[in-house]
């Protein structure tokens, strides 16, 4: 079960990004702006779960986890 987090800081478009923690990812948040989401079974949970633990919308990084990115 991979581990995820989200970047604290909120895109242009109003959305936060997801990432899988694998450093897989080429265009990662820095270390101080990632906000652990834990363990989940796939990107769709851990989206979902950021959905609901913070304040506005978040979607997958187009580049480490490209089947939950929406927009």
């Amino acid at each position: 079960m991979p581990k995820f987090y989200r970047n604290q800081n909120t895109q242009l478009d109003g959305y936060n990004e997801v990432h899988i923690d694998d450093d897989s990812c080429p265009t990662p948040p820095l270390v101080k702006n990632r906000q652990p989401l834990g363990w989940h079974a796939n990107c769709k949970d851990a989206v979902g779960h950021a959905n609901r633990s913070f304040t506005g919308k978040s979607d997958g990084c187009k580049n480490c986890i490209p089947t939950c990115h929406t927009r």
